[in-house]
């Protein structure tokens, strides 16, 4: 064989080499890739995304799990009346009477058990979160929900009357015929009870009320096409059957003792805003 051809031969084995070389890295480089977690993109990188994209759009980022649950139980536990601004948000309520209210829940509702947290529970414009508080006896359980707002400094307190359900006046006088107007916070579903006032179907859309501090279903009653008949459609826009809701309520000439006539839609749960919803 000639020089040039072993020259030839020689270029021709090493370039064969170099190709086979590089096929090979570029093999083992893409095995590797995705399990180093390079070169992909994650497979929850969507929902990072759109996690993001929310917090930004809050005004204040949400609180962690963690520090949900330590805020409500230090709320809780004050008996403090100097710290009942930071850590709750107070309608009408006087700092004397919040820390009441927290010495004599115990003798009303149980000890608390536990804290489930609820995370997210934004409505009406307010950003919420939420902790479910459960309490036992000897006789009975309950629960109550702490819901979390911030204030304008970013500051998450507990709305006090959203979870001590205030209502205005008392539900005793609202029961015993001593007051013609109120203001309830309730559990509401779709009912179809019509009589007296209310009993043309056409113009009246009806709707049980309850409460975990009364034993007795309360009914409201919406004037069809009206602001509040609306606003309490949009309650089960979703889909839901039952939803809570802060109403205002009057009595009507001629209506039996539980029936009453929807005159506001506070908010679309327990917490109200600084507008009202409707």
């Amino acid at each position: 064989m000639g020089l040039v051809n072993k020259k030839a031969l020689i270029l021709w084995s090493f370039g064969l080499g170099g190709v086979a070389l590089v096929v090979i890295g570029l093999t083992v480089s893409f095995w590797l890739l995705p399990r180093m977690g390079w070169g992909t993109q994650p497979a929850n990188s969507r929902d990072v995304a759109s996690n993001a994209s929310v917090r930004v759009a809050s005004r204040f980022p949400s609180p962690s799990r963690e520090q949900a649950l330590e805020w409500v139980k230090r709320a809780l536990m004050n008996r403090d009346p100097n710290q009942v601004e930071s850590l709750f948000r107070l309608g009408a309520t006087r700092h004397v009477e919040v820390i009441g209210f927290l010495q004599s829940l115990e003798g009303k509702d149980g000890k608390i058990s536990r804290y489930d947290w609820m995370s997210c529970m934004d409505n009406d414009g307010i950003l919420l979160e939420g902790v479910q508080v459960f309490f036992t006896s000897e006789d009975h359980s309950g629960e109550r929900i702490a819901f979390l707002t911030p204030d304008l400094l970013g500051n998450w307190k507990v709305d006090f009357d959203a979870f001590a359900r205030v209502v205005e006046p008392s539900w005793s006088a609202i029961l015993d015929h001593q007051a013609d107007e109120a203001l309830v916070r309730v559990q509401v579903g779709r009912d179809v009870y019509f009589n007296g006032p209310f009993r043309d179907e056409s113009q009246w859309a009806c709707y049980g009320m309850t409460s975990p501090d009364i034993d007795v279903t309360l009914l409201g009653y919406c004037r069809i096409g009206s602001v509040e008949a609306g606003a309490m459609k949009q309650l089960f826009s979703t889909g839901v059957t039952n939803s809570r809701a802060t109403l205002k309520i009057r009595r009507v000439e001629g209506g039996e003792s539980r029936q009453f006539e929807v005159v506001g839609v506070m908010a679309g749960d327990w917490v109200v805003p600084e507008l009202p919803q409707d």
